[in-house]
């Protein structure tokens, strides 16, 4: 798998741990991985892999008592808990949870048919396709059908079983539903408690028909990140990024639009040069792009901040600046 016989786990905490990050995408997590030479592909299956490893990890610490040394922001971003904050971002993330808290009281005190609706929706925001709250009884355990879709072309027929329950999920839970399905189904089990480890064993059986688990937490996080039962409020926090350069800046750089200003990066030990007209207009690779960003996303491949990561020489100060420095501040 990787040169250093690391687990994924192990090259997660490497990266986190290497970048300082309070949290990070487990996309990028792979990406940074990769130039690190800790893996030997970035794909998805690899990205995904890792995030598995990683929520594998997490769950498994909390099964057992114990601390665990990643942290899950969100949906599919992670941080290490020694890289934890303080201070506003402290409070902002205990605020947070308190609210997630209070989310998940009021889903348990919900009527059943009604949390199902709820389920429903958050399905349906995970692109899943027509979603149907069976509301029957003697089914089996299923209480939601839906069909999830794959680059608009694979469809996988989802059969969900939800439970309003304070108690973990057991095996025999997990045995129920797999009983209840048809060939070629697969199943989903979600509750607002948890899942015992034999349930989790009995789930990721490979010899069985598959069965994905969400706990209530997870279901929490996905609930926050669609705005279903809570409001989202951004809040703008500002950091000097570096003081030696804003005592160095220079001012506003005049660019003849006729002749354009050369520009240059460099991405994994590779030096890339293009030529800036304007903010809207960049050319590169004999392609214009209508901002440094999009002109930068052609090499990286992932978003990024183009008036950061193009650089020019001031002739001022000899110096390579960043080309924000050309901007009216």
């Amino acid at each position: 798998m990787n040169d250093l016989n690391l687990s994924y786990p192990d090259i997660a905490y490497k990266v986190l741990k290497e970048k300082k990050a309070k949290s990070m995408h487990y996309r990028d997590i792979t990406r940074k991985a990769f130039e690190l030479d800790l893996i030997e592909s970035d794909d998805v299956i690899t990205a995904g892999n890792i995030s598995a490893a990683i929520n594998s990890e997490i769950r498994k610490s909390a099964l057992n008592g114990t601390e665990c040394r990643f942290v899950k922001h969100d949906r599919a971003y992670y941080g290490l808990a020694e890289n934890e904050p303080v201070g506003i971002f402290a409070d902002i993330r205990k605020k947070n949870n308190t609210v997630k808290e209070q989310l998940l009281k009021a889903m348990l005190a919900m009527h059943p048919s009604r949390f199902e609706e709820l389920v429903g929706e958050v399905l349906r925001k995970l692109n899943f396709e027509r979603v149907e709250v069976t509301g029957k009884t003697g089914d089996g355990g299923i209480d939601i059908t839906g069909e999830l879709v794959v680059g608009g072309v694979i469809r996988s027929s989802v059969c969900v079983q939800v439970k309003r329950w304070r108690n973990n999920v057991q095996r025999s839970d997990i045995s129920q539903l797999r009983g209840s399905l048809r060939p070629h189904q697969t199943g989903l089990f979600i509750t607002t408690s948890d899942f015992s480890k034999p349930s989790i064993d009995e789930a990721n059986d490979p010899y069985k028909a598959p069965i994905s688990l969400m706990n209530g937490k997870e279901l929490v996080e996905f609930m926050c990140e669609f705005g279903i039962g809570v409001s989202l409020e951004r809040v703008t926090i500002l950091e000097l990024e570096d003081e030696n350069a804003l005592l160095e800046f220079q001012g506003s750089t005049e660019i003849d639009e006729s002749q354009g200003l050369e520009i240059f990066a460099t991405y994994k030990q590779h030096k890339h040069f293009a030529v800036y007209f304007s903010e809207t207009k960049i050319l590169f690779n004999n392609e214009y792009y209508k901002s440094p960003s999009v002109a930068g996303v052609a090499i990286t491949g992932s978003q990024i901040n183009g008036w950061r990561f193009w650089k020019y020489i001031d002739k001022k100060t000899s110096k390579e600046v960043p080309l924000s420095n050309i901007r009216e501040k």
